[in-house]
């Protein structure tokens, strides 16, 4: 899931914009049965989600929406803010979806989108392991159960199937973003689950290390497995 800490520091710079209003008009794109994005300013929040049963738990927005990010009719230059956290690598069309929330965004907001980097040893193995086995391997490399370690609302999904489609690496994103007139004011990537290994792991961690820089200096830096997430923040400058 996406750290929490690296969140709150791209909302820290929205925050600080003075042309921000009041309210706040944000999308939570995606947005399930909670949000994992803490804002610290008067909003008003609409929530869209696939899932009914998931979207009848949460309490944290004020308007809910049944409808798919790939199809639904987001209506264009409405939204302040757009969060997207932990939902684009589950879509089978991506780039649609991005299309939809990057119309949506008003002239001067944010699209503010976090997930798995899809060229790491995260998205890799989350793209080419089957669904059915990601309790079992949770449980491998952790040591914990899924109850342990992540929230479960609503009709207790926790893994969904993964697509990780080529628009959703950070680079990509940037680079689709910018012919959508949405510029990059925050972006950062980052590995916060080695820390989480069983114990018994962690001496492979020197190996991982290795190939890890092997793979990045034959690519030319373009891909570091170890980067797992990312969170970017983009600004529409223009329509």
């Amino acid at each position: 899931m996406a750290d929490p800490v690296v969140i709150a520091e791209a909302v820290q710079i929205i925050a600080h914009d003075p042309a921000l209003p009041k309210p706040v008009t944000v999308l939570e794109a995606g947005c399930g049965s909670t949000s994992d994005v803490s804002l610290p300013f008067e909003n008003r929040i609409v929530g869209i989600d696939l899932d009914i049963e998931q979207l009848s738990h949460n309490d944290r927005i004020q308007t809910k929406i049944q409808g798919d990010l790939q199809t639904y009719d987001l209506p264009s230059n409405n939204f302040d803010l757009v969060a997207c956290v932990d939902v684009l690598e589950h879509l089978p069309h991506a780039d649609k979806a991005f299309a939809n929330i990057s119309r949506s965004v008003k002239l001067g907001g944010y699209l503010l989108i976090a997930g798995p980097e899809p060229y790491s040893y995260k998205g890799l193995i989350a793209k080419y392991t089957p669904h059915s086995m990601r309790y079992f391997i949770h449980h491998l490399i952790t040591g914990k159960s899924i109850a342990e370690s992540r929230r479960i609302h609503g009709n207790g999904e926790v893994f969904f199937p993964t697509y990780m489609r080529p628009i959703c690496s950070l680079k990509n994103l940037v680079a689709v973003g910018s012919s959508s007139g949405l510029k990059v004011v925050f972006e950062k990537a980052f590995d916060v689950h080695s820390a989480g290994l069983r114990p018994a792991y962690k001496p492979l961690l020197g190996v991982v290390n290795l190939f890890t820089r092997f793979v990045k200096a034959i690519t030319g830096g373009r891909i570091d497995l170890l980067l797992a997430d990312y969170v970017v923040l983009l600004k529409k400058v223009q329509q």
